[in-house]
Formats: C-alpha cells, sequence, structure tokens
C-alpha cells in the first residue's frame, strides 16, 4: 500500500499532523510520501500564500480574523476554483506514483482532491483530517470517503456547518506525535535541558510562527512570577522575537529558538502559556500540561479557545495582564492544575495517529 499525505506550508501545525501520520504509518510497514498541496499549482504560488499567511497571521491579525469570519459566512468557491489549478498535476503524480490512498492535512488539500474526483472520475480513496477544534470554512466543499475530527463533541458542528455525512466521521482527535503520548519523568526531563530541579517552570510558546507580543509579555510575566519560578520562552521560528529576548535572557528566563525537543519542555513544566491552535493544545493535552491561553490570532483559534476552556482543558484571558494573573493564581494554587489534568483525561482521545491509519489500511482494496 502507498499513501500520499497532502499538507501545506501555512503554519506549522499541517506538516507536524502529516508527520505524526507518517511516523504511525512507518510503524505500520505502509510506504507514504509527503507533499505539498500548493506546490501542485506552482511553487512560486506555494511561497507566495505560505509567506503571505505568516505575514498576516505575526503582523495584522485582525485582519486574519476579519478574512476568517467572511469565510465563515461565504462559501468557498474562489479558494476551491485557486486550489482546482493543481488537480491536473496533482492528478498525474498520483498516475504515476500509484498510491493507493491520499491523506489530506489541510483544507485546500481536501478541495484539491475534490477536483481530481471530480474531473478525472478518479475513485482513488481519500481522507481529511480537521486540525482545530472547530468546523473551518471550506470543509463544506470538500467530498472524502472520511473526516477524522477532533472531538465528538463538534460532530454536529461539522453536520451543520460541513455538510459532512454522519457516517464519515471519525472523532479520532488531532494527530500529534508518539513523543507526547510518552511518560516522562519532570526530574529526568529537567536534568536533560538544564533546568533548575527545584521551583515551577512556566513554558511560553506561540507557536512555530511565532505569534503574539512575546518579548513585551514575556518580560511581564517574569516580573509577576515567584522569585524561584523559571521562564521558558520557545520562540519558534520568529527570529525578530528570538534577537530581541536573547539580550534579556537569564537564569530566571532561558530563550530559544525553534527547537524539535518540545515534547520534553513540556514534560519539564508545571504550567503552559500558548495561543490556542489546534495542534500545540492537542500536544499538551497529550502530554497531560495545564494550559493558559492568551486569544493571540482571531480566527479559528478563538474557537479553539472557546471550546477547551467550555470543556475545563484550559483557562485563558485575552488580555496580558489577566494572563499574568491566572499564572500566578495556577502556581500557587496546585488544585487548579490537578482539575485541568483531570478534565483532559476525560476529553482526551487515544492515539489520534494510530486510529486514522488503521481506519485507511482497513479500507484499502488491491
Amino acid at each position: 500500500m502507498r499513501v500520499l499525505i497532502l499538507s501545506a506550508n501555512t503554519g506549522g501545525g499541517h506538516n507536524s499532523t502529516s508527520r505524526s501520520v507518517a511516523e504511525q504509518l512507518t510503524k505500520m510497514n505502509i510506504e507514504y510520501e509527503i507533499a505539498d498541496t500548493l506546490a501542485f499549482i506552482s511553487e512560486k504560488v506555494s511561497d507566495f500564500i505560505s509567506w503571505g499567511h505568516s505575514y498576516v497571521y505575526r503582523k495584522l491579525p485582525k485582519l486574519f480574523g476579519i478574512g476568517y469570519r467572511f469565510e465563515e459566512k461565504h462559501p468557498a468557491r474562489f479558494i476551491y476554483e485557486q486550489c482546482a489549478r493543481g488537480a491536473e498535476s496533482l492528478q498525474e503524480e498520483i498516475v504515476k506514483k500509484e498510491y493507493d490512498a491520499v491523506i489530506c492535512a489541510h483544507v485546500f488539500s481536501g478541495m484539491m482532491m475534490t477536483e481530481v474526483r471530480t474531473r478525472y472520475e478518479n475513485h482513488i480513496p481519500f481522507y481529511f483530517i480537521a486540525t482545530d477544534y472547530t468546523c473551518s470554512p471550506g470543509v463544506s466543499e470538500i467530498k472524502a470517503d472520511g473526516y477524522f475530527i477532533p472531538h465528538r463533541m463538534l460532530l454536529g458542528e461539522f453536520v451543520r456547518n460541513g455538510n459532512v455525512p454522519a457516517d464519515k466521521m471519525f472523532a479520532t482527535g488531532i494527530p500529534v506525535g508518539k513523543a507526547f503520548y510518552e511518560t516522562e519523568d519532570k526530574t529526568e526531563a529537567r536534568a536533560a535541558l538544564d533546568l533548575p530541579a527545584e521551583g515551577k517552570i512556566v513554558l511560553l510558546s506561540c507557536g512555530s510562527m511565532g505569534a503574539g507580543h512575546l518579548e513585551k509579555s514575556a518580560m511581564m510575566l517574569l516580573r509577576h512570577m515567584p522569585s524561584d519560578a523559571t521562564l521558558v520562552v520557545l520562540c519558534g521560528k520568529n527570529e525578530k522575537t528570538y534577537a530581541e529576548l536573547l539580550p534579556h535572557a537569564s537564569e530566571r528566563m532561558r530563550v530559544l529558538d525553534f527547537t524539535d525537543h518540545v515534547a520534553t519542555y513540556m514534560s519539564a513544566a508545571d504550567v503552559y502559556i500558548t495561543k490556542p491552535g489546534g495542534l500545540t493544545t492537542s500536544e499538551a493535552i497529550a502530554k497531560r500540561l495545564p494550559m493558559i491561553f492568551i486569544n493571540a490570532v482571531p480566527g479559528c483559534e478563538t474557537r479553539n479557545f472557546d471550546f477547551l476552556i467550555s470543556n475545563g482543558v484550559a483557562v485563558g484571558a485575552k488580555k496580558w495582564r489577566h494572563v499574568a494573573f491566572l499564572v500566578q493564581k495556577a502556581l500557587r494554587d496546585p488544585n487548579l492544575c490537578e482539575k485541568q489534568v483531570e478534565a483532559m483525561k476525560a476529553f482526551a482521545h487515544q492515539n489520534a495517529s494510530e486510529q486514522i491509519c488503521r481506519h485507511v489500511a482497513s479500507n484499502y482494496r488491491k
């Protein structure tokens, strides 16, 4: 069996999801390739859209939110038509490499595969993975054989807003890497990362793209934290923020650029301050790490913010001074964190990647 995983470079979450699925396919001895969906239109289009998404996301979050709300209220035909431009190249790739199934980790790839099926009467099975705790705009344009959604409580939303047939939906959770399911001793994790064995560790991150005013926020949090607490700031790929924060680094504030050891930092931490991205929050839930949200970017993350807080797996605030208060509260009262951990245990699904890959493999027909 050969599987094509279609991702997109619009943020790190979709690629991380794709790698998590690939990790499981490898374990099952199933061949796969990961491809950038937009590159089937052209490399220039892919680079431009990826750059544009990152720029607006980081620099113009309000505009990002306005665009998202517009898409929620209007059919996504324009976006579908742009994705359809890559259908011919994608069809040629599928035929040439004789793939047996396609897994789509982005709405764009789901739309492109829908056009492939419509235009070429290609009956290769394809599946869509939702990577946010909401039915994103454009899902209604996708005609997949299966939809893997983040939680059973979202089934009704996907039926209403995405016109998704109930019998084609599977509440698997969002795929995360196997490292996030591994139980790692906190003391050993801290030792491996050269972090203090005593005192609280507060982890601060705003996703792989480093959105949000991290430099101001980090300095504010540092002023309000206990003297024996350590703040670890993960700047992701935001080189500007990393350069601005690095001169302020100290024993009480560690500053890192992009790292592959996020799972270990989560094991070492007591509290996680982050924006409510679908992939990031799913990793923390798998690690049972209490979360405090800052609502950094309007749009799908606003939906994640509301859904996850309403289910007790996180707390959050829309202003940083309120976030600082929540951090103080969480560090003083361990019962608050324990309540979150218990809520996570009830909320979480079992390994999403394994469920997805086993479903795809079980429907394979030679």
